[in-house]
Protein backbone atom coordinates (compact mmCIF):
# COMPACT_ATOMS: atom_id res chain seq x y z
CA UNK A 1 0.00 0.00 0.00
CA UNK A 2 3.08 2.23 -0.16
CA UNK A 3 2.48 5.13 -2.58
CA UNK A 4 4.14 4.78 -5.97
CA UNK A 5 6.45 7.65 -6.92
CA UNK A 6 7.84 6.30 -10.20
CA UNK A 7 6.83 3.87 -12.94
CA UNK A 8 9.49 2.06 -14.96
CA UNK A 9 8.58 0.28 -18.18
CA UNK A 10 10.25 -2.35 -20.31
CA UNK A 11 10.00 -1.56 -24.02
CA UNK A 12 9.56 -4.61 -26.28
CA UNK A 13 6.36 -6.46 -25.45
CA UNK A 14 5.50 -3.95 -22.71
CA UNK A 15 5.12 -0.63 -24.53
CA UNK A 16 5.33 -1.83 -28.15
CA UNK A 17 4.28 -5.11 -29.74
CA UNK A 18 7.65 -6.00 -31.27
CA UNK A 19 8.59 -9.43 -29.94
CA UNK A 20 7.38 -11.28 -33.04
CA UNK A 21 10.09 -9.45 -34.97
CA UNK A 22 12.69 -10.78 -32.54
CA UNK A 23 11.83 -14.35 -33.47
CA UNK A 24 11.85 -13.48 -37.17
CA UNK A 25 15.25 -11.78 -36.95
CA UNK A 26 16.76 -14.81 -35.22
CA UNK A 27 15.35 -17.17 -37.84
CA UNK A 28 16.60 -15.11 -40.79
CA UNK A 29 20.08 -14.38 -39.45
CA UNK A 30 20.80 -17.94 -38.36
CA UNK A 31 19.67 -19.18 -41.80
CA UNK A 32 22.14 -16.76 -43.39
CA UNK A 33 24.85 -18.44 -41.34
CA UNK A 34 23.86 -21.91 -42.49
CA UNK A 35 21.49 -22.90 -39.67
CA UNK A 36 17.93 -23.03 -41.08
CA UNK A 37 14.75 -23.32 -39.02
CA UNK A 38 16.43 -22.27 -35.79
CA UNK A 39 14.56 -20.71 -32.86
CA UNK A 40 15.32 -19.85 -29.26
CA UNK A 41 12.96 -20.31 -26.31
CA UNK A 42 11.36 -17.09 -25.13
CA UNK A 43 13.30 -17.29 -21.87
CA UNK A 44 16.43 -16.62 -23.95
CA UNK A 45 14.98 -13.71 -25.93
CA UNK A 46 12.32 -11.81 -23.94
CA UNK A 47 13.91 -9.11 -21.83
CA UNK A 48 17.40 -10.06 -23.02
CA UNK A 49 20.04 -8.05 -24.84
CA UNK A 50 21.00 -8.86 -28.42
CA UNK A 51 24.46 -9.85 -27.17
CA UNK A 52 22.88 -12.42 -24.87
CA UNK A 53 20.78 -13.73 -27.77
CA UNK A 54 23.88 -13.94 -30.00
CA UNK A 55 25.84 -15.80 -27.36
CA UNK A 56 23.02 -18.33 -26.90
CA UNK A 57 22.87 -18.85 -30.67
CA UNK A 58 26.61 -19.51 -30.79
CA UNK A 59 26.46 -21.98 -27.90
CA UNK A 60 23.53 -23.94 -29.33
CA UNK A 61 24.58 -23.94 -33.00
CA UNK A 62 28.41 -23.92 -32.66
CA UNK A 63 28.37 -20.96 -35.06
CA UNK A 64 31.78 -19.39 -35.71
CA UNK A 65 30.58 -15.79 -36.08
CA UNK A 66 31.76 -13.50 -33.23
CA UNK A 67 28.98 -12.74 -30.78
CA UNK A 68 29.29 -8.96 -31.11
CA UNK A 69 29.05 -9.10 -34.90
CA UNK A 70 26.12 -11.50 -34.75
CA UNK A 71 24.36 -9.17 -32.29
CA UNK A 72 24.85 -6.28 -34.72
CA UNK A 73 23.31 -8.29 -37.56
CA UNK A 74 20.33 -9.25 -35.42
CA UNK A 75 19.71 -5.68 -34.27
CA UNK A 76 20.04 -4.29 -37.79
CA UNK A 77 17.47 -6.69 -39.21
CA UNK A 78 15.15 -6.35 -36.22
CA UNK A 79 15.21 -2.57 -36.61
CA UNK A 80 14.17 -2.93 -40.25
CA UNK A 81 11.37 -5.36 -39.39
CA UNK A 82 10.07 -3.33 -36.46
CA UNK A 83 9.45 -0.05 -38.30
CA UNK A 84 5.69 -0.67 -38.26
CA UNK A 85 5.24 -1.88 -34.67
CA UNK A 86 2.10 -0.88 -32.84
CA UNK A 87 1.80 0.13 -29.20
CA UNK A 88 0.50 -2.27 -26.60
CA UNK A 89 -3.17 -1.23 -26.19
CA UNK A 90 -3.39 1.83 -24.00
CA UNK A 91 0.37 2.26 -23.54
CA UNK A 92 0.71 5.93 -24.62
CA UNK A 93 -2.39 6.86 -22.63
CA UNK A 94 -1.02 5.07 -19.56
CA UNK A 95 2.24 7.00 -19.75
CA UNK A 96 0.35 10.27 -20.02
CA UNK A 97 -1.92 9.37 -17.09
CA UNK A 98 1.06 8.43 -14.92
CA UNK A 99 2.82 11.69 -15.83
CA UNK A 100 -0.34 13.64 -14.99
CA UNK A 101 -0.12 12.20 -11.47
CA UNK A 102 3.46 13.52 -11.32
CA UNK A 103 5.04 10.07 -11.28
CA UNK A 104 8.64 9.88 -12.46
CA UNK A 105 8.85 7.76 -15.62
CA UNK A 106 11.63 5.59 -17.03
CA UNK A 107 12.21 2.91 -19.65
CA UNK A 108 14.55 0.00 -18.87
CA UNK A 109 15.14 -2.28 -21.84
CA UNK A 110 17.52 -4.84 -23.25
CA UNK A 111 17.38 -2.86 -26.49
CA UNK A 112 19.97 -0.11 -27.03
CA UNK A 113 19.27 3.44 -25.92
CA UNK A 114 18.88 4.54 -29.56
CA UNK A 115 15.99 2.08 -30.00
CA UNK A 116 14.32 3.36 -26.82
CA UNK A 117 14.57 6.93 -28.09
CA UNK A 118 13.18 5.98 -31.50
CA UNK A 119 10.12 4.15 -30.19
CA UNK A 120 9.29 6.81 -27.62
CA UNK A 121 9.23 9.32 -30.46
CA UNK A 122 6.95 7.04 -32.49
CA UNK A 123 4.60 6.69 -29.53
CA UNK A 124 4.51 10.46 -29.11
CA UNK A 125 5.63 10.26 -25.47
CA UNK A 126 9.34 11.11 -25.66
CA UNK A 127 8.80 14.32 -23.73
CA UNK A 128 7.44 12.38 -20.74
CA UNK A 129 10.52 10.19 -20.16
CA UNK A 130 13.55 11.79 -18.56
CA UNK A 131 16.62 10.97 -20.65
CA UNK A 132 18.53 10.00 -17.50
CA UNK A 133 15.99 7.21 -16.95
CA UNK A 134 16.20 5.72 -20.44
CA UNK A 135 18.33 2.70 -19.58
CA UNK A 136 19.32 0.63 -22.59
CA UNK A 137 21.08 -2.70 -22.69
CA UNK A 138 24.12 -0.97 -24.14
CA UNK A 139 24.79 1.09 -21.01
CA UNK A 140 24.57 -1.54 -18.28
CA UNK A 141 27.24 -3.98 -17.17
CA UNK A 142 24.67 -6.64 -16.28
CA UNK A 143 21.45 -7.21 -18.22
CA UNK A 144 18.15 -8.56 -16.93
CA UNK A 145 17.50 -10.60 -14.81
CA UNK A 146 20.16 -8.59 -12.98
CA UNK A 147 18.54 -5.54 -11.30
CA UNK A 148 21.19 -3.03 -12.45
CA UNK A 149 18.99 -1.33 -15.07
CA UNK A 150 16.09 -0.70 -12.72
CA UNK A 151 18.41 0.46 -9.94
CA UNK A 152 20.04 2.94 -12.34
CA UNK A 153 16.60 4.32 -13.20
CA UNK A 154 15.82 4.75 -9.49
CA UNK A 155 19.17 6.45 -8.92
CA UNK A 156 18.39 8.92 -11.70
CA UNK A 157 15.60 10.29 -9.49
CA UNK A 158 17.30 9.68 -6.12
CA UNK A 159 14.43 7.29 -5.45
CA UNK A 160 14.01 4.43 -2.99
CA UNK A 161 13.47 1.31 -5.18
CA UNK A 162 10.49 0.37 -3.00
CA UNK A 163 8.72 3.49 -4.29
CA UNK A 164 8.86 2.31 -7.92
CA UNK A 165 6.40 0.20 -9.89
CA UNK A 166 7.73 -1.82 -12.84
CA UNK A 167 5.74 -2.92 -15.91
CA UNK A 168 7.21 -6.00 -17.61
CA UNK A 169 6.30 -8.82 -19.98
CA UNK A 170 9.23 -11.22 -19.49
CA UNK A 171 10.54 -13.60 -16.89
CA UNK A 172 13.95 -11.91 -16.97
CA UNK A 173 12.39 -8.49 -16.43
CA UNK A 174 10.14 -9.61 -13.58
CA UNK A 175 13.09 -11.27 -11.86
CA UNK A 176 15.10 -8.07 -12.28
CA UNK A 177 12.32 -5.98 -10.74
CA UNK A 178 12.04 -8.37 -7.81
CA UNK A 179 15.81 -8.33 -7.28
CA UNK A 180 15.72 -4.52 -7.31
CA UNK A 181 13.11 -4.52 -4.54
CA UNK A 182 10.40 -3.04 -6.75
CA UNK A 183 6.76 -3.97 -7.18
CA UNK A 184 5.74 -5.12 -10.64
CA UNK A 185 2.79 -5.49 -12.99
CA UNK A 186 3.04 -8.32 -15.52
CA UNK A 187 1.70 -7.33 -18.96
CA UNK A 188 0.38 -10.60 -20.37
CA UNK A 189 -0.97 -9.83 -23.87
CA UNK A 190 2.35 -10.58 -25.62
CA UNK A 191 3.91 -12.75 -22.93
CA UNK A 192 4.78 -16.42 -22.69
CA UNK A 193 4.26 -18.75 -19.70
CA UNK A 194 1.62 -16.49 -18.20
CA UNK A 195 0.78 -18.80 -15.24
CA UNK A 196 4.42 -19.30 -14.26
CA UNK A 197 5.56 -15.72 -14.74
CA UNK A 198 2.52 -14.36 -12.92
CA UNK A 199 4.00 -15.84 -9.75
CA UNK A 200 6.98 -13.49 -10.11
CA UNK A 201 4.87 -10.31 -10.30
CA UNK A 202 2.98 -8.30 -7.70
CA UNK A 203 -0.01 -8.00 -10.05
CA UNK A 204 -0.87 -8.65 -13.66
CA UNK A 205 -3.02 -7.17 -16.42
CA UNK A 206 -3.80 -8.10 -20.01
CA UNK A 207 -2.81 -4.63 -21.22
CA UNK A 208 -3.18 -1.03 -20.04
CA UNK A 209 -6.78 -0.70 -21.19
CA UNK A 210 -7.77 -3.37 -18.66
CA UNK A 211 -6.45 -1.35 -15.71
CA UNK A 212 -9.15 0.28 -13.52
CA UNK A 213 -10.15 3.83 -14.40
CA UNK A 214 -8.58 5.25 -11.24
CA UNK A 215 -5.50 3.02 -11.30
CA UNK A 216 -2.91 5.80 -11.48
CA UNK A 217 -4.67 7.93 -8.87
CA UNK A 218 -4.85 5.03 -6.45
CA UNK A 219 -1.29 3.75 -6.84
CA UNK A 220 0.01 7.32 -6.49
CA UNK A 221 -1.80 7.91 -3.21
CA UNK A 222 -1.22 4.39 -1.86
CA UNK A 223 -4.87 3.36 -1.70
CA UNK A 224 -4.62 0.39 -4.11
CA UNK A 225 -3.25 -2.91 -2.83
CA UNK A 226 -1.69 -4.55 -5.89
CA UNK A 227 -0.70 -7.83 -4.25
CA UNK A 228 -2.19 -10.74 -6.16
CA UNK A 229 -4.47 -8.56 -8.29
CA UNK A 230 -5.39 -9.55 -11.85
CA UNK A 231 -6.83 -6.89 -14.17
CA UNK A 232 -8.29 -8.58 -17.25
Amino acid sequence: MRPVRAAFFDLDGTLVDSEIHTDRAISVITARHGVPDFALPHSDTRGRTWLHVAERIRVLTKMDAPADRLAEELLELWTELATDVKPIPGAPEALRAAAARHLKLGVVSGSPRSVIDSFLEKLGVAGLIDRRARIGGDIVSHSKPHPEGFLLAAQAFDLDPADALVFEDSQAGLLAARAAGMRSVFITCCASDVPGNSLLATARCTHYQTLPARFWDEVADGSLDLAGRSFT
